[in-house]
C-alpha cells in the first residue's frame, strides 16, 4: 500500500514543480520517434509496432517520449528516446520524491521475453519493435536504465527489467527468447542481462556491490557526479553502456525494446537509449571542406578525401553525380568545388556503402602580378615588386624563389632579396601567403624575369647655365646665389622620385659624393668665375652617377 500512496505525493509535486532541466515531449508518435529520434547511419527501418500493434506505433502514447536537455541532468545522454512502465513524464528531475509513480493510460501485462528475467508477473510493459535492414556489420546503441525501485527493492520479487531482444540471420539464443533471439542489454564485458537484481549497490546504497561500477546512487543520499546541476527522478540508474551486435550487411533483423513493471504496477522504470545511436558503421567522411568551417583548400591547391577503408575495397567515386573515371581506390585527390560521393562494397556487391561530403575552394588573393626589373648592373632589389604584388594589402608575406617547386612549398626564400646578383633573363619565383584569419595559411606563386641593360648606367644630367649677378654696392665681387632652379635643368628627363641632385665644390668631391653643398638656396661664393660641380645619382644604386658643371659670375658694377 505505502508504495501506491506515494504516486499521489508525486503527482501533486509534478504538476507544479518547474524546476526540471529534463524535457519530455509526447508529440511524436513511437514510429516517428523510431524515424526521427532514434535512427542514426546506415540502417533501414520497417514493420514498426508498439506493444504488439501497427495501430499503437502511430497513435501518440503516454509509455513513449522525446527527452532532451539531458546534458543539464546526470543522465549521461543529452537527447533520445524514453520507454517507461508508466507516463514518461515521470523521469523528469529533480529527484525530490523517492516513490515516483504515474501510471499509463494504456496499462497492457505479460510478455513471454521480458518473463524469462524474472518469476514475477509482468505488468505495464512498454513493447517497441520493428525490422531494420543494416548496411553494415556492427550494430550499436547507447542506453541507460533507471527505475524508482532502486536501491530498497533491490533482491526482490519487485524487480522491473528490461531487455533489447535482437533476432535475425546469423544470430541463435538458445535462451527460449522469441525467434531465438538474444537480448543485448547486457553488463558490459558480460552475457548478463541488467536487471535491478544484479546491477546495485546493496538496499542501502552501501553494499554488497553487484557490478555497481555501472551503477549512479540518485536518491538524496547519493553524490551527484556534476555537481550544481539538476537530477532526474529515478532513485537509481545505470551508467551510458553501448548495446553491441554482429550482424550480416543487407539482410532483415528484428530488435524488440520492452520494458515492464514487475509484480506490481508501482514505482516506475524507464530507458533512456540516445539520439541518432541505432546505427551500423557504414562510411564516415569528415566535415564537409567548406570556406566557412576553414577546411577549404586553398584556391588552386587540391585536397585528398579518403573513406577509410582499405584500397583492397572496390570504390566508385562521382563528382556531382557524374561518375570520375578511373578512381577506384580509398582516396581521391581534389581539385575542383562541388559534392563528392563514394560509394564502397566492403561486404560484397550486394551490400554497397555511401557518403558524400561537400568540397568548397579559397577565393583567389586579390594580388597584382609582379613586374619584371631591369637594371644596368647585376644588383637586383627584389623587394621593389613587394608594393606593386600587395597594392595596399596587408596581413601577406612576400617571398622570393629560384624555383617554381620552392615558391610552391615555401622552400629555400632568397635571403638577400634587397641585394641579389642576378643574370640577364633569370626567372625569379614568388610565393605570397595568406596570413589573414581563416585564409588557412594559402599560398599564391607568381615569377618575373630580370634583364640587365647597360646603358642605364650611363647617367648624363643636362649642363645647366652658369648663373650670373650683379654686385651690391660693395662691389667686393661677394653675392648669395640660389641653386634650387638648376635641379630640373640638371634633372632633364629623368624622374626627380628616381635621382637625387647634389652640388659640390670640387670634382674629387662630386665623384666621391663628399662634402655636398647645404643648403643650396643661400650659397655665397668664393670667387668670381667659380665653377660648382654637381652630381646627379640614381637613387636605386648609388655608384651609378654622372657629374656636370656650371660657374657663379658676380659682375661689378659700374664706375
Amino acid at each position: 500500500m505505502k508504495k501506491y500512496l506515494l504516486f499521489f505525493v508525486f503527482f501533486t509535486f509534478f504538476a507544479f514543480s518547474s524546476r526540471a532541466q529534463l524535457i519530455i515531449t509526447n508529440t511524436q508518435t513511437p514510429a516517428q520517434l523510431v524515424q526521427n529520434v532514434l535512427l542514426g547511419t546506415g540502417v533501414t527501418v520497417s514493420n514498426i509496432t508498439f506493444n504488439g500493434s501497427a495501430a499503437n506505433a502511430n497513435l501518440i502514447r503516454d509509455q513513449a517520449g522525446h527527452f532532451l536537455n539531458g546534458a543539464s541532468t546526470n543522465v549521461g545522454i543529452n537527447e533520445g528516446i524514453i520507454l517507461a512502465t508508466g507516463n514518461t513524464s515521470v523521469a523528469i528531475g529533480p529527484n525530490t520524491n523517492g516513490g515516483a509513480t504515474l501510471p499509463t493510460l494504456n496499462p497492457i501485462q505479460g510478455d513471454s521475453d521480458l518473463a524469462q528475467l524474472t518469476s514475477s508477473t509482468i505488468n505495464n510493459k512498454a513493447v517497441l519493435e520493428f525490422d531494420f535492414v543494416p548496411n553494415g556489420q556492427d550494430l550499436s546503441f547507447n542506453f541507460v536504465f533507471g527505475s524508482e525501485e532502486y536501491p530498497e527493492y533491490t533482491g526482490t520479487n519487485f524487480n522491473d527489467v528490461f531487455g533489447f531482444f535482437l533476432s535475425g540471420p546469423g544470430i541463435a539464443g538458445g535462451l527460449g527468447y522469441t525467434n531465438n533471439a538474444i537480448n543485448i542489454a547486457l553488463i558490459p564485458a558480460t552475457n548478463i542481462p541488467i536487471t535491478i537484481n544484479n546491477l546495485n549497490n546493496g538496499q542501502s546504497n552501501t553494499g554488497p556491490c553487484l557490478n555497481c561500477a555501472y551503477y549512479v546512487n540518485n536518491t538524496s543520499t547519493g553524490q551527484n557526479p556534476n555537481t550544481g546541476i539538476s537530477l532526474i527522478q529515478y532513485d537509481g540508474f545505470t551508467v551510458v553502456i553501448p548495446a553491441n551486435a554482429t550482424v550480416q550487411c543487407g539482410q532483415t533483423y528484428h530488435i524488440k525494446l520492452a520494458i515492464a513493471n514487475v509484480g506490481d504496477n508501482a514505482l516506475d522504470s524507464a530507458v533512456f537509449i540516445q539520439a541518432n545511436s541505432f546505427n551500423t558503421s557504414p562510411l564516415n567522411f569528415p566535415d564537409d571542406y567548406l570556406v566557412s568551417n576553414g577546411f577549404a583548400p586553398c584556391f588552386g591547391g587540391s585536397a585528398v578525401v579518403c573513406t577509410g577503408l582499405a584500397d583492397t575495397v572496390p570504390h566508385v567515386w562521382s563528382l556531382n553525380g557524374t561518375v570520375v573515371p578511373g578512381e577506384v581506390l580509398s582516396c581521391i585527390t581534389v581539385t575542383q568545388p562541388g559534392e563528392y560521393c563514394a560509394i564502397a562494397y566492403p561486404y560484397g556487391p550486394a551490400c554497397p556503402v555511401t557518403d558524400c561530403l561537400i568540397v568548397e575552394f579559397q577565393q583567389p588573393m586579390a594580388i597584382n602580378p609582379a613586374s619584371d626589373l631591369t637594371e644596368c648592373t647585376t644588383t637586383f632589389d627584389l623587394t621593389e615588386n613587394n608594393a606593386i604584388i600587395l597594392n595596399g594589402l596587408t596581413g601577406y608575406n612576400i617571398q622570393y624563389h629560384q624555383s617554381q617547386l620552392f615558391a610552391e612549398n615555401l622552400a629555400f626564400p632568397i635571403s638577400n632579396a634587397t641585394s641579389y646578383t642576378g643574370f640577364e633573363g633569370e626567372v625569379i619565383y614568388v610565393s605570397v601567403e595568406n596570413n589573414n584569419p581563416g585564409a588557412g595559411g594559402c599560398v599564391q606563386t607568381d615569377s618575373f624575369v630580370l634583364h640587365i641593360d647597360a646603358s642605364l648606367c650611363n647617367v648624363i644630367p643636362v649642363q645647366p647655365p652658369n648663373l650670373i649677378v650683379c654686385d651690391d654696392v660693395s662691389n667686393d665681387g661677394f653675392a648669395t646665389f640660389n641653386f634650387t632652379p638648376q635641379t630640373p635643368i640638371i634633372l632633364g628627363t629623368n624622374n626627380a622620385s628616381d635621382f637625387t641632385v647634389t652640388y659640390h665644390l670640387t670634382q674629387a668631391d662630386a665623384d666621391g659624393d663628399l662634402g655636398a653643398i647645404s643648403p643650396i638656396t643661400a650659397y655665397i661664393n668664393i670667387s668670381s668665375p667659380q665653377t660648382i660641380y654637381v652630381r646627379l645619382e640614381k637613387n636605386t644604386a648609388p655608384t651609378i652617377f654622372g657629374t656636370t658643371t656650371f660657374q657663379l659670375i658676380v659682375n661689378p658694377l659700374p664706375t
